[in-house]
């Protein structure tokens, strides 16, 4: 399990993007992708996929889906 500020700063990432950015779930996993590759330092402690990543995302991408 990756550690808390491990989550905490991909979502503070996440929601950094513009809300064009971060609508869909495929833009989830784009970032996650781009993530992992661009910014690996992130996950030093523990190793993540990007399974993880959307994991950690999803209750960010439905509040925009939904509306």
């Amino acid at each position: 399990m990756a550690h808390k500020n491990e989550r905490e700063r991909v979502v503070e990432a996440w929601l950094r993007l513009p809300e064009s950015r971060r609508r869909h779930a495929t833009d989830a996993v784009a970032f996650a992708y781009r993530l992992l590759r661009e910014q690996p330092e992130l996950f030093a402690d523990e190793p993540a996929s990007h399974e993880h990543i959307v994991k950690w995302l999803s209750p960010y991408v439905n509040k925009l889906e939904m509306r």
